[in-house]
């Protein structure tokens, strides 16, 4: 069963975060809570983005809308660094002669 936090360990988990800002990210659609029977809850992956939301909107006085381009941004890396993931594993199958090619390719388009 996966580890859920309800609000309150979330906001005494996260240093800077307060009340204010979670229900701000939330209703800005930064972080995405779990909906439960018992209102809404948070994943450690949550609790990882609310630090680094709280740090770059601190350190960076960055305002909610530039927040939530940073996080699409690094949610766009961390779907493409999967991608490349699942790509490498396929490939690692292939016999040598097609992973030979495609290295070829790569290399004439990296120029």
């Amino acid at each position: 069963m996966a580890v859920l936090y309800t609000e309150e360990q979330v906001i005494a988990a996260v240093g800077r975060l307060t009340r204010v800002r979670l229900v701000s990210f939330v209703e800005t659609d930064i972080v995405r809570p779990v909906h439960s029977a018992d209102g809404l809850r948070y994943r450690p992956v949550d609790i990882a983005r609310l630090e680094l939301l709280c740090d770059l909107a601190d350190d960076f006085e960055l305002e909610d809308e530039s927040l939530a381009l940073v996080a699409s941004l690094i949610d766009q890396l961390h779907d493409t660094r999967a991608d490349l993931q699942a790509l490498s594993k396929i490939l690692a199958g292939e016999p040598y002669e097609i992973r030979a090619r495609i290295g070829e390719a790569l290399a004439k388009l990296r120029g």
